[in-house]
């Protein structure tokens, strides 16, 4: 049996093995930096004309994310690497990933020993999407990283005793989740869960018009790409599709609400405890049928196609019975377990509208929530009641979870569907 000390060493050959046979678990990671390739060239030479039309064109329309990642790359372009070079070059921010999550595992946990932190560092390393992203350089990876470093100053605002303490790490925070956002403008929408919490502790002052303001400032270029060029939200398609099916929120809420489920399962309680849970509830409830016309409003107007994403329960659906029946179980199944959580606070309900905003387009696909929603369970969603995370068994769940999930992501090119 393996022990939990030599894991990372594990984790870390078995990801040095697929760095050099260039893998690519999510399956598209490998296209998508190919395609986006070019840009790294184009700023290099033509910087100005480049920026001006970045996502404008007919050719060159379909981008995702802000030019900020090529443009930084394309400066090493410019002082002599070689584009080849800059695979090696992505690998460092595996560094600041791995180190501002230990930290934020420290702040929101406290007495957790180095045997199991080192273990939870090295479930990034499974995660397909963090090892194909280091493999094939994309702006999503940077933009984590930078939201797992605006986390950790949040949680350090949570956790500060001094005033002065308080008000710095707020401002780093929004700094950060800025920063963020200049890579992939998804993480913008987050601002507005970190100011209501401000909002929370300084009511109407002179801090949260300041934290505010600095909000305002800094995401700016964030808020310039996604409205005013609007190559991201309205224009960028996987294929043409009809209004009633480009912008039907019934779409999201099903999918992100299923891709949260399957990631929150680590977390879940033994089914002893989900037994007691079930037989402590109080189904003739107004909330239980508010959770049931929700549901069935959602099931009624789904209408997802394929090819566009969707997560494992929208193509294990399609797949095994050639419909969308065992997404709606899921999703129902979703919604009844996070009730018996008595997760439904406004905490975490505004956590999961931001999730929808944060995947405003048509498009779906699980690389954009992996690990981030982790993360956001980790530290950001609040439990009620008696339960609470125990992070020494989470983490064997997690990488049991991961495991099995990098095996299925692998396994996924031998299957057609």
């Amino acid at each position: 049996m393996i022990k939990i000390g030599s894991l990372p060493i594990l984790v870390l050959l078995s990801f040095l093995i697929g760095f050099f046979l260039g893998e690519d678990s999510l399956g598209g990671g490998k296209n998508d930096y190919l395609y986006h390739e070019k840009y790294f060239l184009d700023f290099k030479e033509n910087f100005f004309y480049t920026f001006q039309n970045y996502g404008m064109d007919q050719i060159n329309s379909n981008v995702r994310n802000s030019p900020l990642f090529y443009i930084v790359f394309s400066f090493f372009l410019k002082i002599g690497f070689d584009i080849s070079h800059l695979k090696y070059l992505n690998l460092f921010i595996i560094f600041p990933l791995m180190f501002y999550f230990n930290n934020c595992i420290d702040v929101k946990y406290k007495g957790i020993s180095l045997n199991i932190k080192l273990c939870f560092l090295s479930i990034i390393l499974i995660s397909p999407t963090v090892r194909t992203l280091l493999i094939w350089p994309y702006p999503f990876l940077w933009a984590l990283t930078f939201f797992v470093i605006s986390l950790y100053y949040y949680l350090k605002f949570e956790n500060a005793v001094e005033k002065n303490d308080q008000i710095k790490n707020a401002y780093l925070n929004v700094f950060f989740l800025a920063l963020s956002a200049y890579f992939t403008p998804n993480f913008s929408v987050f601002a507005i869960y970190f100011f209501y919490r401000y909002f929370l502790v300084y009511s109407l002052s002179k801090k949260i018009f300041n934290i505010f303001l600095l909000n305002l400032l800094l995401a700016f270029p964030a808020i310039y790409f996604i409205i005013v060029k609007d190559f991201y939200l309205f224009n960028s398609n996987v294929y043409v599709i009809d209004s009633s099916i480009k912008f039907n929120l019934s779409n999201k809420i099903i999918i992100i609400t299923t891709i949260i489920f399957l990631f929150f399962l680590p977390v879940s309680p033994t089914f002893q405890k989900i037994r007691s849970l079930l037989l402590k509830k109080n189904f003739l409830n107004l909330k239980f049928f508010a959770i049931l016309i929700f549901a069935l409003l959602n099931i009624f107007y789904f209408n997802f196609l394929k090819n566009a994403g969707g997560g494992i329960f929208f193509h294990l659906s399609n797949i095994l019975l050639g419909n969308h029946i065992l997404i709606y179980i899921v999703f129902f199944v979703s919604l009844m377990f996070f009730y018996f959580l008595n997760l439904y606070n406004f905490n975490n309900i505004l956590i999961f509208i931001l999730f929808i905003l944060y995947n405003m387009q048509f498009s779906i696909y699980y690389k954009y929530f992996d690990p981030l929603i982790m993360f956001i369970v980790l530290f950001l969603i609040k439990f009620s009641g008696d339960y609470r995370i125990e992070l020494k068994k989470v983490f064997k769940k997690y990488l049991i979870f991961y495991m099995v999930f990098l095996g299925l992501n692998l396994a996924k090119i031998y299957i057609s569907y």
